[in-house]
């Protein structure tokens, strides 16, 4: 039910302006196959990285590959009925990982669907994983669409994948034969890619406030749910793709927000409503969103650097939040205790970061403003 739910909104595109945007995005892709030099009769460069140069590769993209492969191995699951394979490529278009059908898979070589091939635009023409890369959006490429004439018995369907920032990390693709075709792998593939984005938020803030909304309370717990990963004054560190879906902002412009402006709801009031697991009634505009907060109180000194609740004071990431009191160091030493570990953080992060404030805000997962006060507190 949950993925049923997850996988509405994610293709949902009236057919006739789907159709039109999908020609135009297929004419601009030609366009810049022309530009690029290249010659719709010529063969394909089946040329591979060396193996030393895929495995650094993978090595480099390790953490996209560890979040991806179970996703690609229950998708292809999805598609044995067909001749086809799933591929995992990173932003540049590169394949990092493919399985599928082992038939099919030979025919593949011969227009180096494998590991270590480079699949742009500017190199294979147009084509699922490359056009997704420029538009950064999901995308299909059937048959006499591919620009290449080699490529032309392929139908494949790709999404983009995010990272919490709305960096682009890579790309899932499912590639087959044309005659295989389904309208419903895209969404299938578009279905995929946020798993691998909300597996990626998830582990990246795992020990981060995280605030879950959407516009239904049916549709908390799904796909379709916006997630933004919070520090301890509501600033926002991060959202994944469905978030600025849902509040129309660029991911640029959503790191410098906190939930007063978004929502007009200050983080100690949404703390204090969401105290027994209670979903929350936030208004974006006109719109009524529902919202669960998941507060992390025992998030590392980089996350949270201060506490709301009294008698309380921080311990290292490592240990639990204890109430001050005599079987502990009296108050005034636990006090200064936190001041310089915080201190000593702040230090270590602005000299790693070259002076840069903004690369150590972002180092120790809190909003600037956060941190110009500390430095200048410290200064004082």
């Amino acid at each position: 039910m949950a993925q049923a739910q997850g996988l509405q909104g994610l293709v949902g595109q009236p057919r006739a302006t789907a159709d039109a945007k999908h020609a135009q995005d297929i004419a601009s892709s030609h366009e810049r196959c022309v530009a690029f030099g290249l010659n719709a009769s010529a063969e394909a460069d089946l040329g591979l990285l060396s193996t030393a140069g895929l495995q650094d590769l993978q090595h480099r993209n390790a953490r996209l590959c560890a979040q991806a492969l179970p996703v690609m191995e229950m998708l292809y699951e999805q598609l044995t009925h067909a001749q086809s394979m799933v591929l995992l490529t990173d932003a540049s278009g590169v394949i990092l990982h493919s399985l599928g059908d082992p038939g099919f898979l030979q025919r593949a070589q011969h227009v180096a669907l494998a590991p270590g091939a480079l699949w742009s635009e500017a190199d294979k023409g147009t084509n699922a994983v490359g056009t997704a890369l420029m538009t950064e959006a999901p995308t299909v490429v059937h048959g006499q669409e591919h620009f290449l004439r080699s490529m032309q018995f392929l139908t494949c369907s790709a999404a983009p994948i995010f990272d919490h920032k709305g960096a682009l990390l890579g790309v899932i693709d499912v590639s087959g034969d044309r005659r295989s075709y389904h309208p419903h792998t895209l969404a299938l593939a578009t279905m995929s890619a946020r798993l691998i984005e909300d597996q990626w938020f998830g582990d990246r803030f795992r020990h981060s406030t995280r605030l879950q909304f959407h516009t239904s309370i049916a549709g908390l717990g799904t796909l379709n749910e916006g997630q933004l990963a919070l520090d301890e004054e509501g600033h926002v560190l991060g959202a994944n793709r469905r978030a600025l879906e849902l509040l129309g902002l660029p991911a640029t412009v959503l790191r410098r927000e906190n939930l007063a402006s978004l929502f007009g709801l200050a983080y100690a009031d949404a703390v204090d409503r969401s105290r027994g697991d209670a979903t929350l009634q936030v208004l974006r505009g006109e719109r009524v969103l529902h919202a669960k907060l998941s507060v992390q109180l025992n998030q590392p000194l980089s996350h949270r650097t201060a506490l709301s609740e009294p008698g309380m004071h921080r311990q290292t990431s490592s240990e639990p939040l204890m109430p001050s009191g005599p079987l502990i160091a009296p108050p005034t030493v636990a006090l200064h205790s936190l001041r310089q570990t915080e201190s000593q953080a702040i230090q270590a992060a602005v000299q790693a970061s070259g002076g840069n404030l903004s690369l150590a805000a972002r180092a120790l997962g809190i909003g600037r403003s956060t941190l110009y006060r500390k430095l200048r507190a410290m200064n004082a």
